[in-house]
């Protein structure tokens, strides 16, 4: 079952893609957050907290956005590999079966060997 682009998730390689692109996002943002200084026009000190505390708290709810994006592509990607799994699950229990039949037929007739001469004639 191959998952077109169409798809939440994509690709397993587009969602590794995606996945390490909002990690580094995350480590940016949380680095950018952390280097927020004062405005250019000096200002009161509890202003200045405010407004950083603004940033940091817009920035946290952008982070959980992107968490629950996150959440909903894994959700589906891993639907996608229950419904490949349980599509794949009649396949192995036919190989099986196909195995034991090998196993019974070999056991049950084996070709002469080259070395003896056909025993009735013997």
């Amino acid at each position: 079952m191959e998952m077109s682009e169409d798809e939440p998730g994509g690709t397993p390689d587009e969602l590794a893609r995606r996945l390490r692109e909002t990690a580094d996002r995350l480590t940016r943002g949380w680095t950018d957050a952390l280097r927020v200084g004062p405005p250019a026009l000096p200002g009161l000190p509890a202003a200045l907290s405010a407004r950083q505390l603004q940033i940091v708290m817009d920035d946290i709810a952008a982070r959980r956005a992107q968490v629950q994006a996150l959440r909903t592509q894994l959700e589906a990607f891993d639907q996608q590999l229950g419904s490949l799994e349980t599509n794949l699950r009649p396949l192995l229990e036919w190989a099986h079966t196909w195995a034991d039949l090998e196993k019974a037929v070999t056991s049950f007739w084996r070709p002469p060997h080259s070395g003896q001469g056909s025993g009735a004639d013997g």
